[in-house]
């Protein structure tokens, strides 16, 4: 990437045993042994380019600012060595930056314009990051994997969102150094249902019947086509789906929050919608789930095989992990076929979401 009007300060200090950087055409690439430095606060612009470091990256306090519309595959955070970032900025007027690789913040990350796409790897804010102005058209999403990290000192918290990552923590006992990680795969329950579209692992040190009361926040486009209305508290251990019903105690469909207090024992948690120790009941058994053709040209149909008739909440996601269409399919016990219009979208890859274990995602390929 060429110096230009894009970039507004910045201070390169080499030491004389290193190369200059390499700067391609695709963004700014760190080869091994490159050691670049940003000296006090500056802020390093990147449009339309990617940042590789496969050296080393010395962020000082400085802020490193994202810009421009280039298609998301070709601006993305990589390389074979993580990222320590102080602060940094997304402002991308069209298209998302990608994370390929893991990355810390230290300062904030700020959400000016555009979301960044975890693919699977984890943005880690330490015991200090912190995240600014996220919301339904500038947000952190990780469809397809990936995870936010925030670690905390929580002694007797009151009302505190660690790294306004989206948990309000209060308790009157001392949960200690508390790791708190959000995540956006659809989570389901042994029936296949699904909650929203975030999720909290909240691991105290302290982890004993000490009564805690949480406010979990959410995103319009989170919600899977779930009624926030009726949104209630689910709980269960890290990676199973057996969920149990904590309740709610009080929530605001307007400011988008649910809250639930007197919780002894931390875990996972996710808003879904219930009234029993499962998530509300929207489909029967699936045996078989398939799109076809593929690819695709002007519509797809999807093909279920049950054992029983049923239905289900269906969302369709581009490669970006954008939410563009949300219906309720209906199918009857043997072989149903649901056909979904796809003419008026881009060539492309698409996802489709089911909630069902058996195809909870499948692919769809666009020409």
């Amino acid at each position: 990437m060429k110096p230009n009007n894009h970039i507004r300060f910045v201070v390169l200090a080499i030491l004389p045993i290193f190369f200059m950087p390499v700067l391609q055409a695709q963004g700014l690439q760190l080869t091994p042994g490159i050691k670049w430095v940003m000296k006090g606060s500056p802020t390093l612009v990147i449009n339309n380019a990617s940042l590789i470091n496969e050296g080393s990256f010395i962020a000082d306090s400085g802020t490193v600012f994202f810009t421009g519309d280039r298609a998301a595959s070709g601006t993305f955070i990589g390389g074979a060595n993580p990222i320590s970032f102080y602060n940094l900025t997304i402002g991308k007027s069209a298209n998302d930056l990608q994370l390929n690789n893991n990355a810390f913040v230290k300062g904030m990350i700020t959400l000016d314009s555009g979301n960044l796409q975890l693919n699977d790897y984890l943005l880690d804010l330490g015991s200090t990051g912190s995240i600014a102005r996220e919301r339904d058209d500038a947000r952190i999403i990780g469809v397809r994997g990936g995870a936010i990290r925030i670690t905390a000192l929580l002694n007797r918290p009151q009302v505190i969102n660690p790294g306004n990552i989206g948990v309000e923590i209060t308790s009157e006992g001392n949960l200690g150094y508390t790791v708190i990680t959000r995540g956006h795969v659809l989570q389901t329950n042994a029936d296949g249902e699904s909650g929203i579209q975030r999720w909290f692992d909240i691991i105290p040190e302290n982890n004993t019947n000490i009564p805690t009361t949480l406010r979990l926040f959410y995103l319009n486009s989170e919600l899977a086509g779930k009624d926030k209305n009726a949104l209630t508290v689910f709980s269960s251990k890290e990676g199973d789906n057996h969920w149990s019903l904590w309740g709610k105690d009080a929530s605001d469909p307007v400011t988008n929050w649910v809250l639930k207090s007197n919780h002894g024992q931390l875990g996972r948690f996710i808003l879904a919608i219930g009234s029993r120790n499962a998530f509300a009941k929207s489909s029967k058994t699936i045996t078989a789930m398939q799109v076809y053709p593929s690819p695709a040209h002007n519509a797809f149909a999807l093909q279920i095989i049950s054992e029983e008739a049923g239905n289900g909440i269906m969302s369709l996601y581009d490669q970006s992990g954008h939410l563009l269409e949300v219906k309720r399919g209906f199918w009857q016990a043997g072989v149903t076929t649901i056909n979904w219009n796809i003419s008026k979208y881009a060539a492309g890859i698409f996802y489709l979401s089911t909630g069902n274990p058996n195809g909870r995602t499948l692919t769809v390929v666009k020409q």
